[in-house]
């Protein structure tokens, strides 16, 4: 199994035991195949040490999110040199997260991970699980500079064998945009589409099976809020666009668990890394008031 390192609690939080905690935070600080901007192993750190800035109560939901059990997973030491292995080890912590029953979050690093972490979900839940996709790029590709292991392929497991359900897309290749042609397992929300249409988050909600498993690219935010990824696209959803349509997916679906990935901090610009932590307290706040 993979070695781990000394890694920093969630919002500074006395880690409970594992056994105990319902909430389980997972960095994983996986970086090799980002083609623009790098610096996605610095992520899963930056988030954690801004969480410690954080009120543990929660305004919109009149509550203390926190008083569910966080546990923060020891950060592990994956092999280098070997594309798939990495992979490999990150699906053995996704499957004991699922045997275990704990609601996970795994914390990116390049989008790559979610190859690892998809491969357990849907061998568990193929048949009731769907996968809701957050992100500015479709990432479809078959194969991507030489290898499938590739952040530009971390969807194509899933557009390939379940419903995929992908919101604020707004950049793909031709090879993708005739892969999903005549796919009637994907759906799209391109995000010129969101901005213009009202009613777009219960489209969303009709298209998700019961069971939910999330991926959120945070180039799916609007670079004005979110300068900190490896590949900005212009455009994107906002603040609250992301809170709403995450607060009616844990109202209305059962969420298996999510990633959050593609963070690449920018030195001395805080901000972003604090938009995280927030969101990932926002998640844990909608998945106590509405999955316990």
């Amino acid at each position: 199994m993979e070695q781990i390192k000394s890694t920093p609690s969630f919002a500074g939080l006395p880690n409970c035991s594992f056994e105990e905690a319902k909430v389980v935070i997972v960095p994983i600080s996986y970086e090799v195949t980002t083609s623009y901007r790098k610096g996605t192993k610095e992520g899963p750190i930056a988030v954690l040490n801004s969480s410690y800035n954080l009120e543990l109560y929660d305004e919109e939901l009149d509550t203390t999110p926190a008083e569910i059990g966080i546990y923060t997973y020891p950060e592990p030491i994956l092999p280098i040199g070997d594309l798939k292995l990495p992979l490999k080890y990150i699906k053995e912590i996704a499957n004991k997260i699922i045997e275990s029953k704990k609601f996970p979050i795994f914390l990116g690093g390049e989008h790559t991970i979610t190859i690892g972490i998809l491969s357990a979900y849907i061998e568990k839940f193929y048949s009731n699980i769907s996968v809701l996709h957050l992100d500015a790029h479709c990432d479809l590709r078959k194969e991507y500079e030489g290898t499938s292991y590739h952040h530009a392929c971390a969807l194509r497991i899933a557009g390939e064998k379940i419903p995929l359900v992908q919101v604020g897309i707004r950049s793909l290749s031709k090879e993708e945009k005739e892969f999903i042609k005549g796919r009637e397992n994907i759906k799209i929300f391109w995000n010129w589409v969101i901005k213009e249409k009202n009613n777009w988050i219960d489209d969303v909600i009709l298209s998700l099976k019961d069971e939910v498993y999330i991926t959120l690219d945070l180039d799916v935010l609007d670079p004005s809020i979110m300068p900190s990824v490896g590949t900005p696209e212009p455009g994107g959803l906002d603040w609250w666009d992301i809170l709403k349509l995450l607060k009616r997916v844990f109202g209305k679906k059962k969420v298996l668990g999510m990633d959050i990935v593609e963070l690449s901090p920018i030195p001395g610009l805080v901000f972003p890394d604090y938009l995280v932590s927030r969101l990932i307290y926002k998640i844990i706040g909608y998945y106590k008031v509405f999955q316990t």
